[in-house]
């Protein structure tokens, strides 16, 4: 029975022992969970990746034997057994009498919207939160499974060789999930990084450093609660039955899967709290200098994955859509980790009123930076086959020729971001949706952002329009006076990002920028 009947199938209700509704149904590219009242059915599909085989029943019932032995560890509570799905005429029957055709891991169903990046995306985790979450996977790390056969798991040869193979995999993504450009960089800079460390993970594995770890611990996996004491406050699921090569391993490796998901999720001041106390509860300092390693290997790790789904023919269009943006967002953070601050995937906005000096600081920046730079006034008239230099009539000033002008500002930064480029957008940003749609861009790359708003004294401003002449901007003394009576502030998920630069006479907006990005870890 291939995947697509055994899935129609159990979403049956009469398939189940117990009285159920209607039955959801959560695919990846190696399983499926469907969602049958109090419980979920976990099914493992008939693939064979390399990294896993779950290619006959046999070994699919072993690894479900396995799924249910291992996250024991972490969720007693959760997993309940494995169970047969047997076949009777044309139905199926899930724990029911007969020759099993499929085996399912049983587990309690948790309630939605309750795990730990639910959390995070509401804004609900506090620090303490993060210290607590730190102590636990110390905890659990400590009397983990550390005998011989794990042991060489952690040996150089390993960690390079998994690190390595994510290329191997994923090279039929490039063009598609990550650009040539990051494929080549982000494989020589973890070459890089293996050589620099490769004493460090030999000298860790000689100690016995390795630990039968989870393997797949991001903020999906966790649910974190109030605080009580008891099994199902803190707790984490779904870790990986399926390799060994990828569950054995440095418990660094293990806290680097939820500092990349921090990371990911726009939050890595909890990321860097949760590092600092594992640290410090583990009593492991020295293994501070693998964070970025290992952090950057499993954002490569989840773009591959990610991309794997794009070749499940049962995956809807739109989740395709959205794992291809998940898998560019994960590739340009592996190399955001790896790579030297100036080199950094960024995107930069450059806002400001017409002669606030927002295409000097732009130029500047770009000196400074490295960034490429888009010029709202030039990509408009190269969209209307005008000379930059050339003085535009009014059509060329319309609402519908500025939307223009902005979404192809925003195609063209989608273009260098992708190809792992660092850019500024030099345009007016007057509304706040116009900031909003490049800062979510930003965000659903990972790429790190900056909002540079140029502030100067009116006398100032009406000097330097007055003084303007050979250049691609054609605003005057009246489109400032118009465009500042429209400035909109920066909504709440925009301010965080904005900076305000001065640029009057005796200013220095260059080295104000700059001093902001090296905050950031831009320069």
């Amino acid at each position: 029975m291939d995947t697509q009947q055994l899935v129609e199938k159990l979403t049956d209700p009469a398939a189940y022992p117990h009285p159920v509704g209607a039955i959801d149904v959560r695919q990846t590219h190696i399983s499926a969970v469907f969602l049958a009242g109090p419980f979920a059915y976990k099914v493992k599909k008939p693939v064979a990746l390399g990294f896993l085989d779950f290619s006959t029943l046999h070994r699919r019932r072993h690894f479900c034997e396995e799924e249910v032995r291992l996250n024991r560890r972490l969720a007693p509570h959760v997993y309940l057994g494995v169970v047969p799905v047997t076949a009777g005429g044309d139905h199926l029957r899930v724990d029911g009498p007969g020759e099993p055709v499929e085996w399912a891991v049983k587990m309690k169903r948790l309630p939605e919207g309750t795990s730990l990046l639910d959390r995070v995306r509401r804004g609900e985790v506090v620090p303490a939160d993060m210290r607590r979450l730190a102590r636990f996977l110390a905890d659990f790390h400590r009397p983990a499974d550390a005998g011989p056969h794990v042991a060489p798991f952690a040996r150089f040869e390993v960690v390079a060789g998994n690190a390595r193979e994510n290329f191997t995999q994923a090279e039929p993504h490039v063009g598609i999930t990550l650009s040539r450009p990051v494929f080549a960089r982000l494989r020589g800079l973890t070459d890089t990084a293996l050589d620099q460390l490769r004493d460090l993970i030999e000298m860790r594995a000689a100690r016995g450093a390795a630990r039968d770890t989870h393997g797949d611990l991001h903020l999906d996996h966790v649910y974190l609660g109030t605080g009580e004491k008891t099994p199902d406050d803190l707790f984490a699921i779904d870790c990986i039955e399926f390799n060994e090569r990828f569950r054995y391993a440095d418990p660094v490796a293990d806290l680097a899967f939820l500092v990349m998901d921090l990371k990911f999720h726009h939050r890595p001041d909890l990321a860097a709290i949760l590092a600092d106390e594992y640290f410090r509860a583990a009593g492991d300092d020295g293994g501070r200098r693998l964070l970025p390693f290992y952090t950057a290997y499993r954002a490569a790790v989840r773009g591959k994955v990610e991309g794997f789904e794009l070749g499940e023919a049962e995956i809807p269009a739109d989740e395709k859509a959205a794992a291809t943006t998940r898998a560019k967002a994960h590739w340009l953070l592996a190399l955001g980790e790896l790579e030297e601050p100036a080199r950094r995937p960024a995107l930069v906005l450059v806002g400001g009123l017409p002669g606030t000096g927002k295409s000097t600081l732009a130029r500047g920046l770009a000196a400074a930076g490295g960034f490429e730079v888009i010029r709202s006034d030039v990509v408009r008239k190269e969209l209307a086959g005008v000379d930059p230099e050339t003085p535009g009539g009014p059509d060329l000033y319309t609402p519908a020729s500025t939307d223009r002008t902005y979404a192809e500002c925003l195609r063209r930064a989608d273009q260098f971001l992708f190809a792992g480029r660092r850019v500024i957008v030099d345009a007016t940003f007057r509304e706040d949706s116009r900031r909003r749609a490049f800062l979510d861009l930003a965000r659903g790359l990972c790429a790190p952002v900056a909002i540079f708003d140029c502030v100067a004294s009116p006398d100032v401003v009406r000097d330097r329009l007055d003084a303007r002449s050979g250049d691609a901007s054609d605003a005057t003394r009246g489109v400032y006076e118009k465009q500042r009576g429209e400035w909109e502030p920066a909504s709440p998920e925009v301010a965080p990002y904005v900076v305000t630069v001065p640029t009057d006479p005796g200013s220095d907006p260059v080295a104000a920028a700059v001093r902001a990005l090296r905050d950031r870890g831009l320069v």
